[in-house]
């Protein structure tokens, strides 16, 4: 199957290096917001997340989600858009068929109501988590709850519906995965522990395999190095036990698999390396 694929950042937020790799220096870290453009033979453009939009600028100018801006300053430069990121390959919002959703934080869907006419792909689990948060305990979990189109729930499929298959044993410890499209090109893993519902995306791109993990990790040198984040980190997780498992396996994968091209939403480095085609 051959997709033709691109890794673009759409603005970036700012935190304490500390805060996910822990002992390290508490000075700030930029933290792009990277997303996934896939171009599926027939079934056209999707999108794996959304990044930053300006909307999140509105959504959290007054209390109390306000603290959200001030605890991850987003910064988004108008080239940086992904409207006009789009625009400049000659893709229009309406040729964007679908948005694979990995999870509900704000930085991962906040350009969902930008594009009118995509489906949506998500997991009912990480659904249900958003919908079920009043205003005050969803803000806590990192959900803006504006961000969600009034019609979603008549453009959304769900993960969980999907034909479940069994994985090659080259991706163990990872050993099942939902079948996206129905055709083998796109697999939906289950990667609980930040958030629920928390999904990453399995693809082929000619002879290589890409992993969009999302935020089973914050960046490489967790995989890579086992570093974990601070405690504090674990206030936004759905469940801090599931997260270790979930990037326990991923160090497990790499280790068995180093010509796999894992990528973390939010890791610098990843998205350095995948601009410069290395």
């Amino acid at each position: 199957m051959n997709q033709e694929f691109s890794l673009l950042k759409v603005g970036h937020c700012c935190h304490p290096e500390a805060m996910v790799m822990r002992g390290h220096r508490w000075k700030s870290m930029d933290f792009p917001a990277i997303v996934g453009l896939i171009k599926h033979p027939a079934k056209g453009y999707i999108l794996f997340d959304t990044g930053y939009a300006k909307r999140f600028l509105k959504e959290t100018e007054k209390f109390p989600e306000r603290f959200y801006r001030m605890l991850t300053p987003m910064h988004l430069c108008d080239k940086e858009q992904l409207i006009k990121q789009l625009n400049e390959r000659n893709i229009a919002a309406d040729d964007i068929n679908s948005i694979f959703i990995s999870h509900f934080h704000a930085d991962h869907i906040a350009g969902l109501l930008d594009f009118p006419k995509a489906e949506y792909i998500c997991s009912y689990e990480g659904y249900s988590a958003f919908e079920q948060r009043s205003r005050i305990s969803g803000l806590i979990k990192g959900y803006l709850k504006k961000l969600l189109p009034q019609d979603f729930l008549s453009r959304v499929t769900f993960i969980e519906d999907k034909v479940s298959i069994k994985l090659d044993k080259s991706y163990r410890p990872f050993d099942m995965a939902y079948d996206v499209l129905g055709d083998g090109a796109l697999l939906a893993i289950d990667m609980p522990g930040h958030a629920h519902g928390h999904f990453g995306l399995l693809y082929h791109q000619g002879e290589s395999v890409n992993f969009l993990v999302g935020d089973a990790c914050w960046t490489q040198e967790a995989y890579t190095q086992g570093l974990r984040p601070n405690l504090m980190a674990h206030i936004i997780m759905s469940n801090a036990t599931d997260y270790y498992a979930t990037l326990d396996n991923l160090s497990r994968l790499y280790g068995a698999n180093k010509e796999l091209l894992i990528i973390p939403s939010h890791c610098q480095k990843t998205y350095e390396k995948w601009c410069h085609g290395s």
